[in-house]
């Protein structure tokens, strides 16, 4: 694996764990208020509500990057970009 890969998967697996700790910090400050049983209910909900739309946001990103017809609309866009 070149170094340049390794640099950027260690560079997105920082960035994802900096935005993780921000929201659990964000969900904690929102349910502080509840009371203890809907306070756990409520992290719980939020905690996997946070990783099942990180699944679905992965899984549509994959298909757009597979898509052939969006690499084809995006080159024809930088094609018009670079001539007009």
């Amino acid at each position: 694996m070149p170094w340049e890969d390794i640099l950027t998967v260690g560079t997105l697996v920082v960035l994802e764990g900096l935005l993780s700790a921000d929201n659990a910090l964000v969900l904690a400050i929102l349910v502080k208020h509840l009371p203890g049983e809907q306070r756990k209910k409520a992290l719980r909900y939020g905690i996997v509500g946070a990783l099942v739309f990180r699944l679905f946001c992965i899984l549509v990103a994959t298909w757009l990057i597979h898509a052939w017809y969006f690499k084809a609309a995006g080159a024809a866009y930088l094609i018009y970009i670079s001539l007009s």
